[in-house]
């Protein structure tokens, strides 16, 4: 996609929406510049395209620049020197220059440590470093016109989700380049793409934004974390290698492939402005040279919609637009056209040259269709590349797995282990090294000072599926001899992102262990204990467990019962547990404790691991129902489905869509063939939050004709938000393509029920 800029996170030790990225300094005396994939990263795009731009952005912070408080502007010198350390490793260690820095992550800014930041940036010789306000609201541009000298020390404004419709007035009067400095969050399929498109255009026509940087570049992390593919392509099967190639990516190389940093966008009135009948254009200009490029989208009401901010409603309708080139563009005679449409569904074209259009007498004409994107341009090196067949995808992350951790450098992360709370990196072994040589070592010693996490749970790294229920989980793992009593190694299966459901089972120094319902709490003060939680069982181990040793411990779940045991040790024994939880297997510990572990392996157990559906293969005019899903992420033809972005409901196996019968309220569904134009077979959707959490699915012709279901396995079309036994909102599993009635467990539902096709 040729992209102008890439912005990356500087990693704090703490959650930043999925997942922990590790500090380059956890402490105050430690310096590591080979954690994480971030610098990797910035190589790499600099291998591909040595004209990127590079952004820096801190999410989270580690605990000691707020030297005993929860805030980074406490002590600027701390947080300003430890930007500039961050600064100093990406030139000496990976020659990278950094052109921008950010402030913190949707967080308020500061005036004392934004001068402070760039004070320490020229006189560490980072002068050419440009600061990004504030990555967050406008807010920041009420601050920066009352404070001259805040107002000085920035470079350019970044708004997060900025909306077209709002008053930016404050923000143009202080005559800095104005950007949409993080955009999108929505998912990667062709609604993604029309939402892109839309504003990479309407941000300059309506708000005179320059830039917008799309968040996030690749989604390589676990349904079942925050925001799923929401991102420019998805790389989410590392053990398959499988990756798709989003409509996204097209939607971006309209602007960049035909234009470049450094161009000038022409004025409205002047070569951009709103297209008669609904739509945006925008011309850019090479101010250096001759080429200039003109991007049309003409995108409706019902695909223009990102996941934020709220879009009003409008309308746009098909036209002819005549185009006039003035003089000054220079003498044309025809322009390369490349086109997108983001509506037409699959079938649609996706960034296809096409013939030249004729310039005449210095104009020219197009057909702009709904849902359309053209780029009508003078650059001539515009290039659809191609890639490979993708591998083949396998969405079940493969079963048994186990790691000794043997095979990574030192500060590295372990394949498939996904940190969301604490950081987890390997090491050589603190004790034992001939039996234990490199572990997985957690290395936050204190609260981080968090963005969206304030210290919750203890910390913890997962790995899995969000669907699993029935496995057995093993690791060896040794509490640090000078660690308190308190401190536990911990284990969990069916865990949600943060442990705040799961079964979860927690050995401490003390010689106890705990089963319970979330990971262990962490107090406000004082010393972690796992009195706060919603505990199933406690105990004493048969023998002591002590600080400075190994101990393996195992965690079994089945069904309704889970099963324990520290060594040879039975903890105990098919313990009746709830059955509603599904997720992940986790291993973590109950305080900021450098807890190590080893010899990880997580395999299937119990026999609910078939695929074969109860019910005979589907056809035209199946009723469609609700049953208890299957479970452990196997997948059964009756249960999976797909959403389109034509907001039909397509049944996998048979092609078939569902179909209301009517809108009325008690009509039942039913498999019919596909028809995008069937209002009673368009079940419309937040089509990214509905793989994050449960939303409502509207039937297009009526706003308020739900898709809904019971516990007696009815589904039908009702008109009320959820009753008793009944649901009217769902959450879609892409990795078993399962539409469910919910996605954190829902104690009034009972166990989660799938729509299928066995009625």
């Amino acid at each position: 996609a040729s992209l102008h800029i890439l912005k990356v996170e500087i990693g704090g030790d703490s959650q930043s929406t999925d997942g922990t990225e590790s500090s380059h300094m956890h402490s105050a005396n430690d310096l590591d510049y080979h954690r994480g994939y971030e610098w990797w990263l910035m190589v790499q795009a600099k291998k591909r395209n040595p004209d990127i731009k590079l952004y820096g952005l801190a999410w989270a912070f580690p605990g000691w620049v707020g030297n005993g408080t929860d805030s980074p502007y406490s002590h600027p010198d701390l947080t300003a020197g430890y930007i500039l350390k961050w600064l100093q490793g990406a030139s000496s260690v990976y020659n990278l220059t950094i052109d921008y820095i950010g402030i913190w992550n949707e967080r308020p800014s500061n005036s004392k440590y934004v001068i402070t930041l760039r004070q320490t940036l020229d006189k560490a010789g980072f002068e050419k470093v440009q600061i990004v306000a504030a990555d967050g609201g406008s807010e920041i541009c009420d601050e920066l016109v009352k404070d001259k000298a805040y107002s000085d020390a920035v470079s350019i404004i970044g708004l997060h989700y900025p909306s077209d419709f709002a008053n930016y007035d404050k923000c143009h009067s202080l005559n800095k380049p104005f950007w949409a400095s993080e955009e999108s969050s929505s998912y990667d399929d062709l609604n993604g793409a029309a939402c892109w498109a839309r504003i990479v255009t309407s941000h300059w026509v309506l708000a005179q934004m320059s830039s917008s940087i799309m968040w996030n570049l690749v989604g390589s992390y676990y349904h079942g974390t925050n925001w799923y593919a929401s991102s420019m392509m998805t790389a989410a099967e590392p053990w398959t290698g499988n990756y798709w190639v989003a409509p996204v990516v097209w939607a971006t190389a309209h602007v960049t492939q035909f234009t470049q940093p450094g161009w000038v966008f022409l004025k409205n009135g002047q070569g951009s402005g709103d297209l008669p009948r609904g739509g945006y254009y925008a011309t850019l200009f090479d101010k250096e040279g001759a080429d200039f490029t003109i991007n049309a989208v003409k995108i409706s009401r019902e695909h223009a919609p990102c996941t934020r901010p709220h879009l009003p409603q409008f309308s746009v309708y098909a036209e002819d637009v005549t185009f006039s080139i003035d003089s000054s563009m220079g003498h044309v005679e025809s322009l390369a056209v490349w086109h997108s449409n983001f509506e037409e569904g699959s079938e649609g074209p996706l960034f296809v040259q096409k013939p030249d259009v004729k310039v005449v007498d210095g104009k020219f004409t197009l057909s702009i269709a709904v849902g359309d994107f053209f780029t009508i341009t003078t650059v001539r090196t515009g290039h659809k590349g191609s890639f490979g067949q993708p591998p083949k995808s396998k969405p079940s992350f493969p079963l048994p797995y186990s790691d000794d951790f043997e095979s990574y450098q030192t500060s590295g992360e372990a394949r498939y282990f996904a940190d969301q709370i604490g950081a987890f990196e390997v090491h050589p072994a603190t004790a034992d090294r001939s039996s234990h040589g490199n572990v997985m070592r957690q290395m936050v010693p204190v609260l981080p000072i968090g963005w969206s996490d304030h210290g919750s749970n203890g910390p913890m790294t997962l790995i899995g599926m969000r669907e699993w229920a029935d496995v057995m989980v093993t690791v060896d793992f040794y509490l640090p001899a000078d660690a308190p009593s308190e401190a536990a190694g911990c284990l969990a299966t069916r865990s949600d992102q943060m442990w705040s459901d799961g079964i979860v089972l927690c050995v401490s120094a003390q010689s106890k262990f705990v089963l319970m319902y979330d990971g262990p709490v962490l107090p406000k003060t004082g010393v972690p204990t796992l009195e706060d939680n919603n505990v199933v069982l406690q105990g004493t181990t048969p023998h002591p467990v002590k600080q400075g040793m190994w101990y393996t411990l195992t965690l079994l779940t089945v069904n309704g019962s889970a099963s324990a045991r520290i060594g040879g040790d039975i903890l105990f024994s098919n313990q009746p547990v709830r059955t509603l939880d599904t997720g992940f297997s986790v291993m973590g510990t109950n305080g900021w404790y450098f807890v190590e572990f080893d010899n990880f392996k997580v395999e299937a157990a119990g026999s609910d691991w078939n695929s074969t559906s109860p019910c005979a293969p589907a056809k035209t005019g199946t009723m469609l129902a609700a049953r208890d899903c299957p479970t452990n992420g196997v997948g059964t033809v009756d249960t999976e489905f797909e959403l389109l972005s034509t907001w039909l409901l397509r049944h996998i196996s048979s092609g078939m869509c569902a179909t209301a019968e009517s809108a009325k309220p008690g009509s039942p569904l039913s498999l019919q063939e596909c028809d995008p134009k069937n209002p009673l077979q368009q079940f419309q959707n937040d089509y990214t939050s509905i793989r994050n959490e449960v939303r409502p699915m509207t039937l297009g012709v009526n706003q308020t004709a739900y898709l809904a279901g019971a516990t007696n396995g009815k589904v039908t079309i009702e008109d009320k938000i959820e009753q008793h036994g009944l649901w009217t909102s769902w959450a879609y599993f892409p990795n078993s393509f399962q539409l469910r009635n919910q996605y954190r467990a829902n104690f009034n539902l009972g166990y989660p029920m799938c729509l299928t096709t066995c009625s």
